[in-house]
């Protein structure tokens, strides 16, 4: 009795709880959206030299994730904010280290998925702003709804399970990539000494764990930049940058101190002002400038969108 008691503890103790697992999901999906504020902090700051980070902020942090979970995988054997909480993968039918073909599979699944649901979502916003929609762009919404209940009540069924104990995994895209969580061996990674290294493979592991830790340090202020961002508190800590005076081009020559849009260089009808630079234009041209391609101010090149746009309604 006593033994089998012992094992049972055991298997218990080696099984993340269901809060710590929810825990990491949360950390991986903070980091994502706080330097995307970050970013868009620095671009309104120097709108001119750093305007392709802001357009291509998806594809650069697509790069670097790919690189930092594809360095975790490899050397803790689970991804950044898995080993932030002390948890590994292993496969979920030898109980083991994964192979060479799960840890690339879930690593495919780690970055991928979360880019392309990010992707579909800004493309949707946009579709949204729209006045008239096509049937096609109304069926990709619908659909995209759909997809979003299946999957969210699909993750809920994989937790549920998880906690009752009918499942090793709590998530569906660990178990298409045949692995679970558990704690890592810390014993084991202790009982290698620094004197069974070489010098470099000594500098290497003291550079890593110090990159590392770092971005386990860099993860607690990306939550508290999302949260304090999240409340809405307007101080002058998160306060947006009062941008520079728009220089001196053929554009604003024009149509200073006159009522002209700085777009269509003709008198203004139904006067729009952009919230971001202050400039005023007229409502259809400002409108069809940032449905387009580039969503920014035609003066200032300062990032913009839709909902930066204010009607005015000035007395005749």
């Amino acid at each position: 009795m006593a033994e089998k008691a012992a094992h049972l503890t055991t298997t218990i103790i080696s099984r993340p709880s269901i809060f710590e697992v929810i825990a990491q999901e949360n950390l991986s999906s903070t980091i994502y959206p706080a330097l995307k504020k970050i970013v868009h902090y620095i671009t309104n700051k120097n709108p001119g030299q750093l305007e392709w980070l802001d357009k291509y902020f998806d594809e650069v942090f697509l790069a670097l994730n790919t690189v930092c979970q594809y360095q975790y995988l490899k050397k803790y054997g689970g991804t950044f904010s898995e080993n932030f909480y002390d948890l590994t993968r292993v496969s979920s039918i030898t109980n083991s280290k994964p192979d060479k073909n799960q840890l690339y599979l879930g690593l495919v699944l780690v970055v991928c998925v979360p880019y392309l649901r990010n992707k579909c979502d800004m493309y949707i916003d946009k579709l949204q702003m729209k006045y008239k929609l096509q049937l096609k762009h109304k069926v990709f919404i619908t659909l995209n709804k759909i997809v979003h209940t299946c999957w969210e009540a699909l993750r809920l069924t994989y937790y549920i399970k998880y906690i009752n104990g009918s499942s090793q995994s709590h998530s569906p895209l660990l178990t298409m990539a045949g692995m679970a969580l558990t704690y890592k061996d810390i014993e084991s990674s202790n009982n290698e000494t620094l004197a069974q290294l070489s010098i470099k493979e000594s500098i290497k592991n003291y550079l890593f764990y110090g990159l590392s830790h770092s971005l386990e340090l860099g993860a607690f202020f990306m939550q508290f930049l999302n949260w304090w961002h999240s409340e809405n508190l307007q101080s002058k800590f998160i306060a947006y940058p009062i941008p520079d005076p728009p220089k001196e081009n053929y554009i604003y020559i024009s149509v200073r101190n006159t009522n002209k849009c700085p777009i269509c260089e003709n008198e203004r009808k139904m006067p729009t002002a952009l919230t971001v630079s202050g400039f005023v234009y007229c409502y259809k041209c400002l409108h069809k400038h940032l449905v387009g391609v580039n969503s920014r101010c035609p003066v200032t090149k300062l990032p913009a969108s839709m909902q930066d746009m204010i009607r005015i309604y000035a007395d005749n």
